[in-house]
C-alpha cells in the first residue's frame, strides 16, 4: 500500500479541532489519492461510501423546457395588469410528461400540471386555487407576478456545468443528481477499508463464559457498527492480548489490510498498554491525546502506509472520541461520510432569495468563507430542483418574509466541511472547470465587484467578466477572450431573453419586450424553442444560430482571489 508520510515530532495534548488540523497537515490527502487509485464502474444506487473517480459533468440541461413549478393556468400578463378579477379563455390542457408545443396572447390561458411545459407566450402562471373556472373561461382573484409559477430552462443546472468533480464525495444527494441527468453508472473509487481491533488481556468476545476479572468487549463492537453506517467496508481485527509482540503483529496486519485502523484500548501510560508504544516505536504518532473527557489517551499516528487511531479501552470513550473527533476527521480529509453531523455558523446571504411568507423554507446553502466571514450561496432553492443539490454543504430555514435580500443575516447547520470552490460569476463553456478539482457554485449577481471585494485575500477562485469589473483583480489563473452576440432564428426581435451581465449592452427601442435570465443557457433554450426570438448571449452559446450582429468584444478571468 501507498505510504503516508506523517512529521515525527513532539506533541502536546490538543482540542479535537486543533488535533484534526495536525493531522490533516501530516496526512493530507493521501489516503482520498489511494482511493482514486482503485476504481471500477459502479451503478448510481451503489456509491455509497465512494469517491467519484472523474469529473462529470451535465449531459442536459434541467429543467429542459420553460415549465409550470404549480398546478394552475398559464396566462400571459401585461407588465402592469389593471388587477383582479381577470378573465382568461381557456385554450388548451398542457400535462405532465407531454411536450405540448401551443402558444398564447394575452386574455388566453392554459390548464397546466406541476412540471408540464408552458405554452410559447406564457409569462405567470397563477394557481387553480386562486381561479374559477366557468365554461371555457377562467376568472382570476389574484393578478399574478410576471414569473410567477415558472420554472426556467437550466435553472436548475445548465448542460456542460461541472455536476461533481473527481474526488467528490457521494452522498445520496449525488446519486440522485447524476440520476435526474441520465446517469446509471460512473467510475467511482473502492470503498474505505478500516480495520479495528480490541486490546486487553481481560477482553471477552460476548456469548462467551465470563471469568473472574474479565469483562464483555463493546468499544470494539460500536466502532464497527459506526463505521459500517458510513457505508465502509470493516475488517474485523479481533481481540489482542496484552504482549507487545501480539500488539505489533495485529497492528501490521491491520494497517496492510485497511487505510484506516482503529485499535479500541492500549493508549495509557500503563505498563501493559503496548498500542501507543508500537506505533512510536515501528512508525510515528501525530496526536498524543485530546483535551476531552473521556478519550484522554487516544492518540493518532502513521503505521505500515495506514492512518491509525488508537482509542482508550473505556467504551464511553470509543463513542465520544469517534463522534467528536473520528468523524469530524474523516470529513475533514475528503473521506466519504453519510451520516451528518451538525455544526452552525452565521452567514450572510450572497443572493437575495424569494420566499412564500405562508411556508418555511428549508435552503440548502455552499459556504464559502470571506473576508467578513462566511458567505452562503443559496443551492437548489425551488422544490424541482435536484441536481446541483450536491454542491451544498449547510442548511437554515427561512419563514415570514416574501424575499430575505442579499446580505441577510441567516443561520445555518453546517453538515459537512466546506469545500474548495470556484465561484462562478459569469458563464462560460471556453474552461473547464473539470481539470480544477473544485465544486463549482454558479451566482448572477447585480454587483460582481461587491462579491469579489468580499471575497478578497480568501483563496477562492472565482469567474467574472471584463464587462463586470473592467480589469481583472487578484492573480488571473487563465483568461479566454470571446464576443457577445444577438442570436436569432430570423424574423426580427420582438421578444429577446437577455443573459442579465449583458442588459446593458442594448435597447431594442418600444414594443420590444426583454426578458432578463440568471443563465446563458437558459437564453439560448427559450430562443431554440421559440419563447423568444432573440437572444443576447455569449457567441459560444450561439453557435447554432445566425449571428445578427456583434456587439462587444469581453474577457473572461479565472482569478484567485
Amino acid at each position: 500500500m501507498r505510504s503516508i508520510v506523517a512529521r515525527r515530532e513532539t506533541l502536546t495534548l490538543l482540542y479535537p479541532e486543533e488535533a484534526i488540523e495536525r493531522v490533516r497537515e501530516a496526512v493530507g490527502h493521501t489516503i482520498v489519492e489511494r482511493l482514486l487509485g482503485e476504481t471500477m464502474e459502479v451503478d448510481v444506487r451503489d456509491l455509497t461510501g465512494r469517491l467519484i473517480a472523474e469529473p462529470l459533468k451535465a449531459p442536459i440541461s434541467l429543467p429542459p423546457t420553460l415549465k409550470s413549478t404549480l398546478d394552475g393556468y398559464a396566462v400571459r400578463v401585461e407588465p402592469h395588469p389593471s388587477g383582479p378579477p381577470l378573465r382568461f379563455m381557456v385554450k388548451g390542457y398542457s400535462r405532465i410528461g407531454r411536450d405540448v408545443e401551443a402558444s398564447i396572447g394575452f386574455g388566453e390561458c392554459f390548464y397546466v400540471d406541476t412540471g408540464a411545459r408552458v405554452p410559447v407566450g406564457a409569462n405567470a402562471v397563477i394557481p387553480v386555487e386562486d381561479c374559477e373556472r366557468r365554461g371555457d373561461y377562467v376568472i382570476a382573484r389574484k393578478a399574478p407576478r410576471i414569473g410567477e409559477g415558472l420554472a426556467m430552462p437550466a435553472s436548475d443546472i445548465a448542460e456542460g456545468d461541472l455536476v461533481v468533480y473527481r474526488g467528490s464525495r457521494a452522498y445520496p444527494e449525488v446519486a440522485a443528481a447524476l440520476a435526474s441527468l441520465g446517469y446509471r453508472r460512473v467510475k467511482a473509487s473502492r470503498r474505505v477499508r478500516v480495520a479495528v481491533l480490541a486490546v486487553g488481556s481481560e477482553l471477552v468476545e460476548p456469548g462467551e463464559p465470563l471469568k473472574p476479572g474479565d469483562v464483555y468487549e463493546s468499544s470494539r463492537s460500536y466502532v464497527i457498527s459506526r463505521f459500517k453506517l458510513e457505508g465502509y467496508d470493516v475488517v474485523d481485527m479481533g481481540i489482542v492480548r496484552d504482549d507487545f509482540d501480539s500488539v505489533a503483529e495485529a497492528l501490521h496486519k491491520a494497517a496492510e489490510a485497511a487505510d484506516i485502523v482503529v485499535a479500541c484500548g492500549g493508549t495509557s501510560m500503563g505498563a501493559e498498554d503496548y498500542t501507543y508504544k508500537v506505533i512510536e516505536s515501528r512508525g510515528s504518532i501525530v496526536v498524543r491525546g485530546l483535551k476531552v473527557k473521556p478519550g484522554k489517551p487516544t492518540k493518532v499516528g502513521v503505521l505500515g502506509g495506514s492512518l491509525v487511531i488508537a482509542l482508550s479501552g473505556n467504551p464511553r470513550a470509543a463513542v465520544n472520541v469517534t463522534e467528536s473527533f473520528i468523524i469530524p476527521l474523516l470529513d475533514t480529509l475528503g473521506l466519504p461520510l453519510t451520516s451528518r453531523r451538525y455544526d452552525v455558523v452565521d452567514a450572510r446571504l450572497a443572493a437575495s432569495v424569494k420566499l412564500d411568507p405562508k411556508r418555511r423554507l428549508k435552503m440548502p446553502a455552499a459556504l464559502v468563507r470571506g473576508k467578513g466571514g462566511f458567505l452562503a450561496f443559496p443551492v437548489a432553492v425551488e422544490s424541482y430542483m435536484i441536481a446541483s443539490l450536491p454542491k451544498a454543504d449547510s442548511e437554515t430555514e427561512l419563514e415570514e418574509l416574501e424575499e430575505a435580500p442579499k446580505g441577510y443575516n441567516v443561520r445555518l447547520r453546517v453538515y459537512r466541511s466546506p469545500e474548495p470552490t470556484i465561484v462562478s460569476l459569469i458563464d462560460t463553456k471556453l474552461i473547464d472547470f473539470g481539470k480544477t478539482g473544485l465544486r463549482v457554485v454558479n451566482l448572477t449577481s447585480d454587483d460582481t465587484s461587491e462579491i469579489l471585494g468580499e471575497l478578497e485575500n480568501s483563496g477562492v477562485l472565482a469567474v467574472f467578466s471584463s464587462l463586470q469589473v473592467g480589469d481583472p483583480v487578484g492573480e488571473v489563473l487563465e483568461e479566454v477572450t470571446r464576443r457577445v452576440v444577438i442570436a436569432s432564428k430570423g424574423g426580427g426581435c420582438r421578444r429577446v431573453a437577455v443573459y442579465k451581465p449583458y442588459s446593458g449592452l442594448e435597447a431594442f427601442g418600444e414594443g420590444v419586450e426583454t426578458v432578463a435570465v440568471n443563465r446563458a443557457e437558459t437564453a439560448r433554450i427559450l430562443l431554440k424553442q421559440s419563447y423568444v426570438d432573440c437572444a443576447v448571449i455569449p457567441e459560444e452559446y450561439a453557435a447554432d444560430y445566425p449571428r445578427l450582429e456583434f456587439k462587444v468584444v469581453e474577457r473572461v478571468f479565472l482569478s484567485r482571489l
